[in-house]
Order: structure tokens, then sequence, then C-alpha cells
């Protein structure tokens, strides 16, 4: 049984007392919580959790995300928390709850570490993990997600305490051989010596390194290309890759879907041509790559006939010939 919450301020009046009252009552078998609070919503609070957790102890999913804005998060005054989930609530889930499955808990900035591990303690058959932006979580968490043999999706996106030593747990535990999804994109203390150790999760098919800063070079990249399962690569905004790391990725992932190079400004027409021929590129993303020409675009797209859209910027999508103008982007992502 699935349940989808939707908090207005003139509705959430009582809403402990009442609303978790009628759960424990009614929806004692609930498998599935989503809860999603309006701007004018009450937060919800580690009360509110411990009560969830009493009264729904086969709960297996279970969506907590905060929908301020990272604008929001950055003007909150320092030292000053809001009333927020923390680790208490986290740790009461964790304890009573313990066939999770699937949680999200993205933006909840009282989460930290240990919520985190009282997590990993407890909920074996955790299958999808979203952290991100949880600022507090640092490598010590990681290290508690790597003896979880059945965790498949992880997202450390903006958890700026993640770093090669994070990696280095994920890449040497049970962990390395059931994650398929991973998401550090935003975590800029990660260097080439922790990218080089993903290759050490042979099944991972979705990567994000996105915006993880100049440290990363083709070592990692090329290190990367390793991982022959790849389907799924974000790159965007890393400006110390170059051609070198997009030839080996051609040459080994050949069941490559999507790419994104966004902002990778040594990428140039020679990085792009070696796709040419590729089996299964579908999408490529190319935004502000200011070495590629259109000419290159236009050799790249007339060789490759599985791909479907190709991400430019508005000055270089100009220069274009119309009929590739259709090809190229008249299929969304």
């Amino acid at each position: 049984m699935r349940l989808n919450l939707r908090a207005h301020e003139e509705e959430y009046i009582g809403f402990s007392t009442i609303i978790w009252a009628i759960i424990g009552l009614v929806f004692s078998g609930l498998c599935s919580l989503n809860f999603t609070p309006t701007e004018a919503a009450t937060p919800i609070s580690n009360a509110d959790l411990d009560l969830i957790a009493r009264s729904c102890p086969d709960l297996e999913s279970l969506n907590l995300n905060a929908h301020r804005s990272r604008i929001e998060l950055d003007e909150e005054p320092q030292g000053v928390e809001p009333p927020d989930v923390t680790d208490a609530g986290l740790c009461a889930i964790s304890i009573c709850c313990r066939k999770l499955k699937n949680i999200s808990l993205r933006r909840r900035k009282g989460v930290g570490d240990v919520g985190a591990i009282e997590l990993a303690k407890h909920a074996k058959g955790l299958s999808s993990l979203d952290l991100s932006w949880c600022s507090k979580v640092t490598d010590r968490a990681v290290g508690a997600f790597c003896a979880l043999s059945s965790l498949m999706a992880l997202c450390l996106r903006g958890c700026p305490f993640v770093t090669d030593s994070g990696l280095a747990c994920l890449a040497n535990g049970p962990l390395s051989r059931s994650l398929r999804v991973l998401d550090v994109s935003e975590c800029d203390q990660i260097t080439d010596l922790g990218v080089c150790l993903l290759r050490h999760i042979p099944l991972l098919e979705e990567l994000s390194l996105a915006d993880c800063g100049p440290m990363i070079t083709d070592v990692g990249g090329i290190a990367i290309a390793s991982i022959v399962s790849l389907q799924s690569l974000d790159l965007s905004w890393l400006i110390n890759l170059s051609d070198a790391t997009l030839i080996a990725l051609a040459r080994n992932c050949r069941n490559m879907v999507e790419i994104n190079v966004t902002g990778c400004e040594l990428v140039t027409g020679v990085g792009i041509l070696s796709y040419s021929n590729h089996p299964a590129l579908k999408i490529l993303v190319l935004a502000s790559c200011y070495g590629v020409s259109a000419n290159d675009v236009e050799r790249m797209m007339l060789a490759s006939p599985s791909l479907r859209y190709v991400g430019l910027d508005k000055s270089l999508r100009g220069w274009m010939p119309s009929s590739l103008k259709l090809e190229a982007f008249s299929e969304e992502k």
C-alpha cells in the first residue's frame, strides 16, 4: 500500500496528533510513504518520524526530500539549524523499519553520519539511498554503506565531505558487487586517486562526476573507461578532461547510451569523432565545449546512426545544416 501526503498550512493543524494516529490505526501495513510538503507546510519533525516508525514497521519506501532551493540553503544563518529531521528521526526509522528498500533524504541538513550509519546497520535489504545535499554526511557513513550487498543506487550529490577515502570504501566492500548507479557530483574533494578506484565496481551502469572540480583529469577519465558496463556518464564541468578520456571511453564502453561533457573546455572534434559508428550512443551533450565545431558535430552525426539527441549551444546550432538540426534536436531527452 502507498500513501502520498501533501500538506498545506491550513491542513497541517494537528497533523502530528491526528494524521499519524490515523496512519497507525488504518495503515499499519503501509509499505510506501511519500511526504511532499508545500512551502507553507510545517516541517516534519523527529517526533513524526518516531510515530511513523512505530506505526508502520513494514515500511519499504520512504521519500522525505526537502524542497528548499539551493539559494534558500545558502542563505540560512550559519550555526542556526531550522526545525528539521535529524539523525534522531532517521535512527528511529532505521531501528523499527528494517524492511526499508528505498529511502530519499535530499536536502535534509540535519541528517549526518550517525543516522546514516544506523540505517546501514539495520536496513540490510536497502536497494536505493539518496542523501543528496545532506551536508553532514562524510566518509564515515560511506564506509558503513560498503557492507550493504543489496544496495544498487547511491546518490551523494553535493556532500562536501565525501572524498577519495569514501570512494575507496565503495570500491573494496561487498557493495562493489551490487552497485549499478552512483552519483557523487559536486563532491569537490574527489580526485583522480578516488576515481581510479571506481574501476573495481564492475557492474556500474550510471555514474555522475559532474562538477567535482579540477582534481579529476584524464588519469581518472581513462581509468573509468575500463568499466565496460557503463551506459550513462556525466562528466560536466570537469575542466581538465580532454579528448584522451573520450577516446578511451568510445573504444572500451560499447554499451554507452548517454554521455554529458558540458563545460569540458579541452574537448575538441578529435574526441567527439571517436564516437563515429558507436553502436549504442543515443544522447551526447556538448554545451560549452568551445573546441568543438559545427563541422565536427556534422561529421560525427552522419557516421552515428544510433544517435538521437545532441545538446549544443545556440550559437553552434545556427551553423548546422537544416536537415541535421531536425535530426539532432527533434527528440527530447
